[in-house]
């Protein structure tokens, strides 16, 4: 065989064997992380478990001990049984009032030894909040949830305490006991998984050498056999049981919820790291054409790779970890489709705080009649200022595009404050005219959305307005002229000549406009505010209430995902229609 032939058929393999390697990497990284969090997660669970056992063992002791000395024998026992679940137990007696009326502070008990002077006046600090927590409990009736318990330290150490009453079944609060829980270590990542990427390397070589299998199935077999092999060579993650007690309770001690968690998903990482392994040995093949074609030429691939890294880290690195975060809650747990499911769950329930069908249909109902106002108003002022006879295009056009120019958020403050009931310029020439003023922005679902409309249509019209006008300006006069010459009236001449033209143009402009109104957070955010009582909320706003109000970071990716999801559906059902109206056009 002639040397450059030979050299000719190498550069494809080395070139699908380093991205092979390339993309193993990004495999193995990404199953080490997700295994040592979950690893870690278990850990600290485990471990929250086990203090708030001693914290409850430590409550009942300070609680029903009169003795102070055999107390003290006790606690120092119980420290030492569950020493290595934690550094420390401390009790903190509730301040009162003494028999002369004189208020006390609070006093630490027991266990004001490490840390000195400034860990103990932290745990006294802390002790208030359970305190105040486990009052409201006991007038409300309801558990105490963990997260109430729980409270960091100066010094980066975490600490949980819990409540114990003054008499049995008492209402009034006589002091908290816990622990001050030792730092969880790191968990390592094991050096052999670095060395794996060259395994699966050398595997997807001798797969494309030595077998009948074509690229993608070579590829894909190599990927999964790598996966297989870390998870089944990497430590088992901790089993725990997320049933159990759900609120532990008795006659001294202020009832809490339970420190039980989810149990690690033995499914969901295998299934997770398969459909992983399926997408990147699907890429093996296009990144190594990609390799090849960058050592032939790399000068394309110079001039676009700002704008793909630039793209990897503003959008694709976000929105992976957007993805990942819908999958965990608040105190970094994996709990798999749980937040989908409760966004689907919302939709039948009509006491929930949000909505999803609700908000999905004002969402479909906003953004349809924006865009049909943005289409139709942005066409009808580029069909006047297209005329050439016109007077004053330049300036019209000008004044029309103003709306676009000005920053969103000024335009929305705007808007808002024309709708204002009390001082608003539009009650004001209501009242001129002898109508009531209406309350645009208070209780009725409709006036709000008339607000949002109204401002949403006065910032979208231009961009319609600018495209239309390039796609006017591009049809040849000669197809107007043919058709007066056929005596075609004003009417026809629209329907069977321009607007055939404009639609290539019209149809990516309805797609980016659609996308844009779907997410426009700014306009409902800073007229209505999603008013009265969330039922102008769209899903981009929800899924910011989910995040802002209710704290629940897992819910609101959720949120984001599935808007996501519906706009690529939407996109590219679009892009068939688009396409199959230029074949027809051709």
């Amino acid at each position: 065989m002639p040397q450059g032939t030979a050299r000719t058929t190498s550069v494809p393999a080395v070139a699908g064997a380093l991205a092979a390697w390339l993309l193993a990497s990004v495999l193995v990284g990404s199953l080490a992380v997700s295994q040592r969090h979950l690893a870690q997660s278990g850990a600290e669970q485990e471990q929250l478990q086990r203090g708030l056992a001693a914290a409850d063992g430590a409550a009942r002791l300070c609680a029903t001990s009169a003795d102070a000395a055999a107390r003290e024998r006790e606690l120092q026992a119980l420290e030492t049984r569950h020493t290595p679940s934690f550094e420390h137990l401390f009790a903190i007696a509730a301040g009162g009032v003494d028999d002369l009326g004189i208020a006390r502070g609070s006093e630490c008990v027991w266990g004001a030894r490490p840390g000195g002077a400034a860990r103990t006046t932290a745990l006294l600090d802390a002790s208030k909040n359970v305190q105040a927590a486990g009052e409201a409990a006991l007038q409300k009736g309801t558990p105490v949830d963990v997260a109430r318990l729980l409270f960091e330290l100066p010094d980066g150490r975490r600490a949980l305490a819990v409540p114990y009453r003054a008499s049995a079944q008492g209402k009034q609060i006589a002091g908290v006991a816990g622990v001050v829980l030792r730092p969880v270590p790191p968990m390592a990542v094991a050096l052999w998984c670095w060395l794996l990427p060259f395994a699966i390397a050398a595997i997807w070589l001798f797969l494309r050498r030595a077998s009948p299998l074509s690229a993608p199935v070579a590829s894909v077999s190599a990927f999964l056999l790598g996966a297989a092999a870390m998870l089944a060579a990497a430590p088992p993650l901790p089993q725990r049981d997320p049933t159990g007690v759900a609120v532990l309770a008795s006659d001294w001690l202020v009832p809490h919820a339970a420190a039980a968690g989810h149990a690690t998903p033995s499914l969901w990482l295998p299934s997770a790291a398969g459909l992983l392994a399926l997408l990147l040995g699907l890429c093996v093949q296009p990144l190594a054409a990609v390799l090849t074609a960058l050592r032939k030429d790399p000068a394309p691939y110079l001039y676009v790779g700002p704008a793909l890294v630039g793209t990897a880290v503003l959008v694709l690195v976000p929105f992976a970890v957007g993805v990942g975060l819908s999958f965990i809650d608040r105190g970094g747990e994996f709990v798999g489709l749980d937040h989908y499911a409760e966004v689907v769950r919302t939709a039948l329930d009509p006491s929930s705080s949000t909505h999803f069908g609700r908000t999905l249909a004002m969402t479909v109902l906003w953004t349809v009649l924006n865009v049909a106002f943005h289409v139709s108003i942005g066409l009808a002022l580029a069909l006047v200022l297209n005329r050439p006879k016109l007077r004053g295009r330049a300036i019209y056009r000008l004044l029309l595009i103003v709306p676009w120019a000005v920053p969103s958020y000024i335009t929305a403050l705007t808007w808002k404050w024309l709708f204002n009931t009390q001082y608003g310029p539009l009650n004001a020439m209501l009242a001129g005219i002898g109508i009531d003023p209406v309350d645009w922005l208070g209780q009725s679902v409709t006036t709000n959305f008339v607000a949002n409309l109204a401002t949403n249509v006065w910032l979208g019209f231009p961009f319609m307005m600018v495209i239309s006008l390039g796609a006017l300006q591009s049809i040849p006069s000669e197809l107007y002229e043919a058709a007066d010459i056929d005596g075609a009236s004003a009417w026809q001449k629209f329907r069977h000549v321009t607007l055939p033209l404009l639609r290539p143009a019209l149809f990516p402009a309805v797609i980016l406009g659609t996308i844009w109104t779907f997410n426009a957070f700014n306009v409902i955010y800073l007229v209505s505010g999603g008013g009265p009582e969330h039922k102008t909320d769209i899903l981009i706003t929800e899924a910011y209430y989910a995040f802002a109000v209710l704290r629940r970071t897992g819910l609101a990716a959720a949120y984001s995902v599935l808007i996501f999801l519906l706009l690529l559906g939407y996109t590219l059902i679009t892009q068939r229609k688009t396409r199959a109206t230029e074949a027809v056009s051709k």
